[in-house]
């Protein structure tokens, strides 16, 4: 979009170019005036989305130019600067159609907030700021960056939240998984990009254990129409889900339900990742609420139980013979102490869990939530019991991990593989899912052993990775901030310099100015 700044002082033209910068809008700054006449040609040589321009130039006023401006381009916008505050002027700017009324200095924070509100119905405008909400909201849920850090004003403090968390049971391999991720990624993108609108936002983000999330946020004070296309985005996804839940596949949400601020729905989040083991026992290939898991979590055998019964799952797939019959055996501790069996919900929950995630059809007795989704050949009478649930897990992992050793070759360190993946294609966006895939893990187990032998979660390792590498960049090359940003896989200058600045404590640009002087 177009601008042309207009002001006498040659200081405040740099200086709000520089602030035009920062914000890392799709502004084009197309020409700067220094007098009203000049401006007037810029106006109708360009014909810019928007003016600034100071009330005060030579040759012709502020308000005489955007009278004469506003018959040569009707539909620009324009913001006035003024270095007093004067009533008459100000009813003046109004009179002529003025978006905005701004006093010298010019406040950045200010600025930003004027161009948001004057280009609020803006497509192009709305996505570009949509884009920093997700960048900052990456960077909050993996611990880069303190929500201190953030305007109290800002819908991080001030928004309502709602989360979802996205979970693929599949007997695929693990390869195959990361693909369906990445295809699924791709449809909820298209569909996110479609719905935004001013007084909103939405991102999509990977999470600590390599699950997808979708996050919408609305104003609730000045913006009610915000919240229903949040809403309308939430209730567009069903379709998309349903499309992933096949014979091979099945998709289970988690919701966080209403939140206010990020605080909490961060906080819910992390809470739906320590509970994703629950839709073992609750039932997989449906929506389960932040309540009903909070519930379920609180009976301790069921929990444990669904913790098993994943383990269950990871150890099949990551072909861990020992760990498997250990876990097995432990289930059917258990099970055999406990009357989880006795319920009929919980009993088919678990049948449909271990046909869809492990791959072996058990015997159906009633069907429950999800379940009505099952081939008609996977729909037997025959009741499933302790004994034979456990026989059949013997059974089927003696012969998949016999199957499994018999084509594997020699042990991999996985973290090494990891470590060697990041340096190698830190530059581009790539995520702990999307490695596990190339190893053939699960993305969960992997993500846990990094971080286990690391000590660091991938998110911050692949980050500090970054910002190493982006210092050897400033040290020894001539590019400029932004080149840098980008050579290590960051397209927002004002992200990357974040970033930066909490992992060293200081500007690129005071590091490049601190090194020349150093002599290195």
């Amino acid at each position: 979009m177009k601008m042309v700044i207009a002001d006498d002082e040659n200081l405040v033209r740099v200086s709000l170019k520089s602030m035009i910068k920062d914000m890392e809008t799709s502004w084009q700054i197309v020409g700067e005036a220094t007098n009203g006449e000049e401006l007037l040609a810029m106006v109708a040589e360009h014909e810019p989305n928007i003016v600034i321009a100071d009330i005060r130039m030579p040759k012709l006023n502020g308000l005489e130019a955007i009278r004469l401006g506003r018959t040569i381009s009707p539909l620009t916008n324009w913001v006035i600067l003024s270095g007093f505050s004067d009533f008459t002027y100000a009813q003046q700017a109004l009179k002529l159609g003025v978006s905005e009324y701004l006093l010298k200095p010019v406040d950045p924070v200010e600025l930003e907030k004027t161009l948001n509100h004057i280009y609020k119905d803006n497509k192009e405008y709305i996505t570009l700021l949509n884009q920093q909400f997700e960048n900052n909201l990456f960077a909050l849920c993996h611990g880069l960056t303190s929500l201190k850090h953030e305007e109290r004003s800002s819908m991080l403090y001030q928004g309502k939240f709602i989360g979802w968390t996205f979970h693929i049971d599949s007997v695929l391999p693990a390869n195959g998984d990361s693909d369906i991720q990445q295809q699924f990624y791709k449809e909820l993108r298209a569909c996110m990009e479609n719905e935004l609108v001013c007084g909103m936002n939405l991102a999509l983000l990977a999470l600590a254990n390599g699950e997808l999330a979708a996050v919408g946020a609305w104003d609730p004070v000045r913006c009610q129409e915000a919240k229903r296309r949040v809403a309308d985005f939430f209730g567009k996804l069903e379709p998309i889900i349903g499309r992933y839940r096949s014979a091979e596949t099945t998709l289970t949400i988690m919701q966080t339900g209403e939140c206010q601020g990020f605080e909490a729905v961060n906080c819910r989040l992390q809470q739906l990742q320590q509970w994703s083991d629950l839709r073992a026992v609750c039932g997989i290939g449906r929506s389960l609420e932040y309540t009903e898991l909070k519930n379920e979590a609180a009976l301790a055998n069921k929990a444990e139980a669904a913790r098993l019964l994943c383990a269950i799952g990871q150890y099949l797939r990551d072909g861990m013979y020992l760990n498997y019959h250990n876990t097995v055996n432990e289930l059917e501790a258990l099970l055999q102490k406990s009357e989880l069996f006795a319920a009929e919900t919980t009993r088919e929950s678990i049948r449909l869990y271990v046909t869809r995630a492990l791959g072996l059809n058990l015997p159906d007795s009633r069907l429950v939530p999800g379940a009505q989704t099952l081939p008609e050949q996977e729909r037997t009478t025959e009741p499933l019991t302790v004994h034979r649930l456990i026989q059949e897990l013997r059974q089927y992992g003696e012969q998949v991990l016999r199957e499994k050793s018999a084509k594997e070759s020699a042990p991999v360190d996985l973290v090494k593989e990891v470590i060697h993946y990041m340096e190698q294609h830190y530059m581009d966006d790539i995520g702990i899912g999307q490695i596990a895939g190339v190893l053939n893990v699960s993305a969960n187990y992997l993500s846990g052993l990094f971080h286990k032998k690391t000590g660091v979660m991938f998110v911050k390792y692949l980050t500090r990775i970054r910002m190493l590498k982006a210092k050897e960049l400033l040290m020894n090359t001539n590019l400029q901030v932004r080149q840098v940003a980008e050579q290590v896989g960051y397209y927002s200058t004002r992200h990357f310099t974040k970033l930066f600045t909490q992992t060293f404590g200081y500007y690129p640009s005071d590091y490049r100015k601190n090194q020349l002087q150093s002599g290195f």
